[in-house]
C-alpha cells in the first residue's frame, strides 16, 4: 500500500468507530466510506480483500473490543470472523469495479446492505455494527425504517457516500459538483419530510399503562456467588418496594435478576411471592431455568418469567438467539470437543440451550381488569429485527428488552446496546421498555425518542405510562420480504454484470 491507501484506509476505520455510540456524531456515516471507495479504484481483488479486512478488524477492534470484558474467547471470535463481512464487501465493490469501473458504485448500497442481511443470519449472526444505528440520535431522519426495517436506513447512508464521492471526484467541475449537490439535498429531504409527517401524525390519546423498570446496579461478578443471593434479593426487594408507591401495572427486573433457578427454589421464590401477592401487581424478571428432558439429560436456559399475583402459574420465556463463544459454542451439537476445547482458554463460557418458540405474555391491569399482551426479548436478541418482528406480529402491544450489561464495564458496550432498541422501537411502531441491571434502562416511543432513563452504573428506579400497540406497521407484517428483494436484486444485479461484455469499456464511462 502507498501513504495515500494507507490514509484512506485509516480515516474510514476511525470514522466507523466515531460514528456509533457512546460518541454523538452519527452524521459522519454519511461520508465515512467515501476515502474507502477511493482506495479500490482500480485495485485487484487480493489487494481490495486485504483493504477491506484491515478497515473491518479495525472497526470491530474500536467497537467491540468490550466484548473482551465479558470473553476473551468471544472477542477473538468476532476479531478473526466480522471482518470478513467488510472484505467480502471490498472484493465485491473490486470486481464491480473492473467490470463497470466508476459506475459501480452505483451498486455499493445493494451490495453493503445485502452482506449486513447475511451477517444477522444462522447462529454466527451478529448484525451490531449495522450502519442504520449510527443515526439513532436523530429519529426525525428515520422514520422510513417502519416500512423498510433497518436496512433500509443502511441503504440510504451508503447511497449518501456514493453521492458524495462523485461529488468529491467532480470538485473542479462546478456544473456537475451542483448536481450532486442537488441529489444530496433531495435525499436528505424525502426522510425529513416523511419524519416531520410521522410526528405530526402522533396520537396522543392512545390508551396507557403503567410500567416500572427496576436498576438493582449489581456487580454481575458478584451476583452470582452463593454468599450474595441473599443480598441481591433484598436489594431487589427493596427497589420493588419503591416502585409499588407508584402504583404501576407492571414491575420489570433486568435479565438474571433472580440469579438462581428461581422456578425450582421455593426458598428464594418465597421471598418474592408475597410482595406480588400484597401489591397485586405482576412481575416480570430475568432468570435461569431448566426442564430435564429425559432421566439423564437437562437443558438450561437463560429466561424470563412472569410471575402473576395470586397465582402459582409462572408463564415463561427462554432465550432463542444466544451469544455464540459466552452462552453456547455454536455446532457444539456436532461436535463436542469444542467446548471442552475453548473451557481450557475461557472459564466463562455457557452451555445454555436455545428457545424454540415465540411468546407473548399477558397479564391483566390491577385497576382495570383489563388484559395487556407483551412480549420480551432477552439482551443480545434485541440486535436481531427480524426476531422482533415476530413477538410484534404474534400480538405484543409493547415490548419489553430485559439485559445485563454489567459485564462490559463503563466501555461504550451498554451505550450502544442502548441506542440499538430505538429502532426495534420505530421498525414496529411499538414503546420498548428496555431493563439493563447496571443501566442503561430507559423507555423509547413508538417514534424512537428517549421517554425517561437511567445513568450507568447507578440503583435506580424508573417509572413511566406507556402506549399500547393498537395498528400493525408495514415492516411488522411484511418485514421478511425485504430480506428477500434484496437478495434478489444482488443475484440479478451480479449475474447482469457476469454477463456483461467485455468491449464494454469501464474506462470509458464518466463519473457523471
Amino acid at each position: 500500500m502507498n501513504r495515500q491507501d494507507v490514509l484512506c484506509i485509516l480515516f474510514t476505520s476511525v470514522g466507523l468507530i466515531v460514528a456509533f455510540p457512546p460518541f454523538p456524531m452519527g452524521f459522519i456515516a454519511i461520508v465515512v466510506l467515501v476515502p474507502f471507495f477511493l482506495y479500490l479504484k482500480n485495485k485487484d481483488l487480493w489487494v481490495s480483500f486485504k483493504g477491506g479486512y484491515v478497515v473491518g478488524l479495525l472497526w470491530a477492534g474500536g467497537t467491540l473490543y468490550w466484548i473482551g470484558w465479558a470473553t476473551i474467547s468471544g472477542l477473538i471470535g468476532v476479531l478473526l470472523f466480522v471482518p470478513l463481512y467488510f472484505a467480502l464487501f471490498a472484493v465485491i465493490q473490486g470486481w464491480l469495479w473492473k467490470r463497470l469501473g466508476p459506475l459501480s458504485l452505483w451498486a455499493a448500497p445493494l451490495v453493503w446492505t445485502g452482506i449486513e442481511i447475511l451477517s444477522s443470519w444462522g447462529v454466527m449472526g451478529f448484525p451490531w455494527n449495522s450502519l442504520a444505528y449510527t443515526l439513532t440520535y436523530s429519529p426525525i431522519l428515520i422514520q422510513y425504517a417502519s416500512v423498510t426495517g433497518m436496512y433500509g436506513v443502511t441503504f440510504w447512508v451508503v447511497l449518501l457516500n456514493v453521492v458524495f464521492t462523485f461529488l468529491v471526484q467532480n470538485l473542479g467541475q462546478w456544473r456537475i459538483s451542483l448536481r450532486f449537490i442537488f441529489v444530496i439535498v433531495f435525499l436528505f429531504l424525502i426522510p425529513w419530510g416523511y419524519g416531520k409527517w410521522t410526528f405530526s401524525k402522533e396520537n396522543m390519546n392512545e390508551p396507557k399503562i403503567g410500567v416500572s423498570l427496576i436498576q438493582g446496579n449489581i456487580d454481575p461478578y458478584k451476583k452470582w456467588t452463593s454468599s450474595f443471593i441473599d443480598s441481591n434479593f433484598v436489594i431487589y426487594r427493596r427497589l420493588t418496594e419503591r416502585a409499588r408507591e407508584q402504583n404501576p401495572d407492571l414491575i420489570i427486573w433486568p435479565e438474571t435478576a433472580a440469579p438462581c433457578y428461581l422456578r425450582h427454589r421455593f426458598t428464594y421464590l418465597n421471598r418474592v411471592k408475597p410482595q406480588i401477592d400484597r401489591s397485586g401487581i405482576p412481575l416480570l424478571t430475568g432468570s435461569p431455568d431448566y426442564e430435564w428432558v429425559d432421566q439423564e439429560t437437562v437443558r438450561k436456559y437463560n429466561g424470563a418469567l412472569l410471575i402473576q399475583p395470586n397465582s402459582w402459574r409462572i408463564d415463561r420465556y427462554y432465550k432463542i438467539h444466544l451469544v455464540p463463544f459466552s452462552e453456547r459454542v455454536p455446532f457444539v451439537d456436532r461436535f463436542p470437543f469444542l467446548y471442552n476445547a475453548l473451557m481450557k482458554i475461557d472459564r466463562n463460557i455457557g452451555d445454555f440451550f436455545p428457545g424454540d418458540s415465540i411468546k407473548v405474555f399477558q397479564f391483566i391491569r390491577p385497576r382495570t381488569k383489563e388484559k395487556v399482551d407483551f412480549s420480551v426479548v432477552i439482551c443480545y436478541e434485541s440486535i436481531f429485527p427480524e426476531l422482533v418482528r415476530k413477538f410484534i406480529k404474534r400480538g405484543a402491544q409493547f415490548l419489553v428488552i430485559i439485559t445485563n450489561d454489567g459485564w462490559f464495564g463503563k466501555t461504550s458496550g451498554p451505550y450502544q446496546h442502548a441506542r440499538i432498541a430505538v429502532l426495534r422501537a420505530i421498525e414496529n411502531r411499538v414503546w420498548v421498555a428496555r431493563c439493563a441491571n447496571t443501566g442503561i434502562s430507559k423507555f423509547i416511543d413508538s417514534l424512537g425518542r428517549i421517554r425517561g432513563r437511567t445513568a450507568l452504573n447507578e440503583e435506580a428506579v424508573l417509572t413511566d405510562f406507556i402506549t399500547l400497540r393498537r395498528n400493525s406497521s408495514f415492516f411488522t407484517n411484511y418485514g421478511y420480504l425485504i430480506h428477500i428483494i434484496v437478495i434478489i436484486m444482488n443475484g440479478l444485479m451480479l449475474l447482469i454484470v457476469f454477463i456483461w461484455k467485455k468491449d464494454h469499456k469501464p474506462g470509458n464511462i464518466k463519473l457523471e
